[in-house]
């Protein structure tokens, strides 16, 4: 559904949701990548509309990240390709400062800035990289969007804005999937997932 920002987006206040800096981010990304990694690709949901900034996504938790990147392609066949589990890990990631987030999750905060529930869970995604550059480009100078996960809503994730890049550091190395078979069994028994 295309439901653009409106004209006077830059006059209006939106809700801005400030993590605290103990927060503890999860990223699942390819092993070959360095966690801290702001793509251009346009595939995605909050990235820049004609590539023009890296957008970094993270997960709430190790359950949201599996879910956004990993567990959204196997929805049908409830069965996840061995490979993707060896291939790719999860990180943790915390804020060295305090980042402003628009908030899209808090009551009131969609409806601030004049958009709706499909913004962040709608299937085409022209639309909220529309939002994205808006937003990105508003007055309040946000670092990124705070949103639920599309695939799994009782969950949070964000989507950070590449001038933010200073402001995150890893916390410990990144781990494979399936180098960690209790955090992996969980979140496969949790969503009813096997491996391929």
């Amino acid at each position: 559904m295309y439901n653009p920002p409106p004209a006077d987006l830059d006059s209006r206040a939106p809700l801005i949701h400030v993590p605290s800096d103990t927060t503890i981010w999860c990223r699942s990304h390819q092993m070959s990548k360095h966690p801290v990694f702001f793509g251009k690709g346009m595939a995605n949901r909050w990235d820049a509309p004609a590539g023009e900034y890296g957008v970094l996504y993270l997960g709430s938790d190790l359950f949201c990240a599996f879910m956004e990147s990993i567990g959204r392609g196997v929805l049908r066949s409830r069965l996840v390709p061995k490979v993707r589990v060896q291939q790719r890990g999860f990180s943790k990631i915390r804020f060295t400062r305090s980042l402003r987030l628009i908030d899209l999750v808090s009551s009131g905060g969609l409806t601030r800035i004049g958009a709706e529930g499909s913004l962040s869970s709608g299937s085409g995604y022209k639309n909220s990289q529309r939002w994205s550059k808006a937003l990105r480009d508003h007055p309040a100078r946000p670092d990124g969007i705070y949103y639920y996960s599309r695939h799994d809503p009782s969950r949070t994730a964000c989507a950070l804005y590449e001038h933010c890049a200073s402001a995150l550091e890893v916390v410990g190395p990144p781990m494979r999937w399936d180098a960690d078979p209790a955090v992996l069994g969980s979140i496969l028994d949790h969503y009813g997932f096997g491996i391929e």
